[in-house]
């Protein structure tokens, strides 16, 4: 990071905490555990795109192509006023960065700003979600015109996609944890596997996680929301910390 310039040595007053999180190509993503400086910064109440929305865009189109940016965040250079905030601790000094990091509460809506105004008017044919651009088309001629003109774009803004992870010009693509295209919209199989091999839960911590995985997919199960209700249930303040027994029928049915 220091020979990309992505950091710079600091005198900062301010310090956090890295986080190593692996990503699941197998490559390590590096994160601060930024909460304290979150806990006192002011929010960016930027609106986030509705996934549903897009897939239904994405799922009737006949071409697409989705590209991902670069350890997006890296990509927006952060205000001088901002670098010493951005500070982190390490076995080898103090370090703040020059670009924006992973972790900061704002990130997802700073990016999804500038990722808008990327494809402005052009909503016919692309979208994002964060560093997701997706292109969708009813015909190939269509298609090559609307991926030159996203290109062209991300060109001109100086961004950079990952070329090993772009789909380009398929009939059916993975998009935000979905396969889309062609009129369909479905879910991918090893996330499927995740959620029906996800060990019972004994805390109320983990019921909340096990229900943030099976939510992302309530779209294809009929009346989620009441199989979902004793699990749900579980998760309110009066309910104790610890989860003695779960109905085996409710987390088979999800």
């Amino acid at each position: 990071m220091l020979q990309m310039g992505v950091i710079r040595p600091s005198e900062s007053a301010w310090a956090s905490p890295v986080v190593l999180v692996p990503k699941p190509d197998g490559e390590i993503r590096f994160c601060v555990d930024y909460r304290k400086l979150n806990a006192v910064t002011r929010p960016d109440n930027y609106p986030m795109p509705s996934t549903d929305e897009l897939l239904e865009k994405l799922g009737r189109a006949q071409f697409i192509s989705a590209l991902d940016l670069t350890k997006g965040y890296w990509q927006v250079p952060l205000d001088e006023s901002a670098k010493e905030r951005s500070a982190f601790t390490t076995h080898v000094g103090l370090y703040e960065f020059n670009v924006l990091p992973f972790g900061l509460q704002n990130a997802p809506a700073t990016f999804q700003r500038l990722v808008d105004g990327l494809l402005a008017g052009l909503g016919e044919y692309a979208v994002a979600y964060l560093d997701d651009v997706a292109i969708f088309s009813d015909s190939w001629a269509d298609h090559l015109e609307h991926l030159q003109k996203v290109l062209e774009r991300i060109r001109e803004a100086g961004l950079t996609v990952k070329a090993k992870k772009c789909q380009i010009g398929l009939n059916r693509v993975t998009y935000l944890g979905h396969q889309v295209g062609q009129g369909t919209i479905s879910p991918l199989q090893a996330k499927v596997d995740a959620i029906q091999k996800w060990p019972v839960p004994k805390s109320k911590k983990q019921v909340q996680s096990f229900l943030g995985l099976a939510g992302y997919y309530r779209r294809f199960v009929p009346q989620y929301s009441q199989i979902a209700a004793p699990l749900t249930d579980l998760t309110k303040k009066k309910q104790p910390n610890a989860v003695q027994m779960l109905d085996r029928k409710v987390s088979e049915g999800l």
